[in-house]
């Protein structure tokens, strides 16, 4: 049995212990649960919960199936997720989401003086309703300006004096640009981004040409923000309010390093939610790099980096674990934003690796291989080609017959 003590984990085991109890009175997890002890010393043979699993809970009866952990009417809210999924939740439970919500934004910065745009979708989903009450916590204007419409968002900015923005970096930076392409200078100052990947050079630039500077969280629909960063060592740190895990993402066992070659997926668990409880749940993501060296902040929670991709995207190529996600950034370093996919085949029973990339070879390619290898830890050569085969990052033909 695994054991937690010296593998990275962030927030109260007590708390969630006490969570996974209380969800032990749902049908679903008590099924999955079984006759396992709910203990500190039995934590890690609790199931891991996969998105999948959770929403398999929720089939059985609508609307919430079998993981409504209070009575109906308790339930305050009801949000939509893919699906599709309703997830209920108390007054209580919005309370403290919102208050984890404030704790990440004021990290960011953020105080009762700056006027913001919340610029998140607020139609079914959570993200826009929960940022607005975070707002509110902090004491900060609020402007609900939702998604899209980017000239609306100018001119608001710019005729309210807005100071602050919460945005998915691809609409901050299309923002900025559209307006300085106007030949406008918005009155922002701050900005918290969230859930994507993107080019972490973009908040240098963001704050050289715009005067803006930019804070990231990363979070999921499910609990909220998870990490964030204090803005004065590299990283995010570890949320406190959640209980925060660190696992192998094949065997599912804590571990207490990550790296390219052995990328680590989070696992988290709610310790305030009681609507539908969240024990364990496996996020999918993927970080290469965690530290737990002392900050200067003073915050002593473990500092992981950004999000390198996701569970079903990585393979083992050549006994070393190959995430394609990692590439993005390093094309970028390069001045590069291809398309690219990874294959993966074993002609005479040897594994080869093959970068295929949109276009025709760039200036300078060859350092931006050798940087792609290095990263990957693994050779690979590249093959240029006019389009690629689907979607997915990487293709596997080892598995083809």
């Amino acid at each position: 049995m695994p054991h937690l003590a010296d593998h990275v984990t962030s927030g109260s085991l007590e708390e969630a212990v006490e969570i996974a109890k209380i969800a032990f009175n749902t049908p679903a997890y008590a099924r999955e649960l079984g006759s396992i002890e709910i203990s500190r010393e039995r934590w890690t043979d609790l199931p891991l919960l996969s998105k999948e699993v959770l929403i398999e809970g929720v089939a059985p009866g609508a609307p919430y199936g079998d993981r409504l952990g209070v009575p109906a009417e308790e339930i305050a809210w009801c949000f939509v997720a893919p699906g599709p999924m309703f997830v209920p939740l108390t007054a209580g439970d919005i309370d403290a989401l919102a208050s984890r919500f404030a704790a990440a934004i004021r990290a960011g910065g953020f105080t009762s003086a700056d006027v913001v745009d919340q610029t998140t979708l607020y139609n079914w989903v959570i993200a826009g309703s929960i940022l607005g009450k975070a707002l509110e916590k902090i004491g900060s204007t609020v402007v609900p300006g939702g998604a899209g419409d980017t000239q609306r968002h100018i001119d608001v900015i710019e005729q309210l004096g807005v100071t602050g923005i919460l945005a998915f970096p691809t609409f901050l930076v299309h923002l900025l640009d559209t307006a300085r392409d106007q030949g406008k200078k918005l009155p922002l100052q701050r900005a918290m981004v969230m859930g994507e990947l993107h080019d972490p050079r973009e908040k240098d630039r963001i704050l050289r040409e715009y005067g803006v500077s930019v804070c990231e969280f990363y979070g999921t629909g499910d609990v909220g923000p998870v990490a964030v960063e204090c803005g004065l060592e590299p990283g995010m740190h570890l949320r406190e309010d959640l209980f925060v895990e660190l696992i192998d993402p094949q065997t599912g066992d804590p571990v207490a390093t990550a790296s390219p070659d052995r990328p680590a997926e989070i696992v988290v668990t709610d310790t305030a939610r009681r609507a539908m409880p969240i024990i364990r749940m496996r996020t999918g993501d993927l970080i290469d790099e965690v530290t737990t060296a002392p900050c200067a902040c003073g915050t002593a929670t473990a500092r992981i980096g950004r999000i390198v991709g996701r569970v079903g995207d990585i393979t083992k190529v050549k006994g070393m674990f190959v995430v394609p996600g990692s590439i993005k950034g390093v094309l970028q370093r390069h001045g590069l934003a291809l398309p690219y996919q990874l294959v993966v085949t074993r002609p005479g029973g040897r594994d080869e690796l093959t970068l295929r990339v949109v276009g025709s070879e760039p200036e300078g390619w060859p350092a931006a291989l050798e940087d792609v290898c290095q990263t990957l830890r693994v050779s690979c050569t590249a093959e240029f080609v006019e389009e690629l085969e689907g979607e997915q990052l990487l293709i596997d033909l080892r598995q083809v017959v």
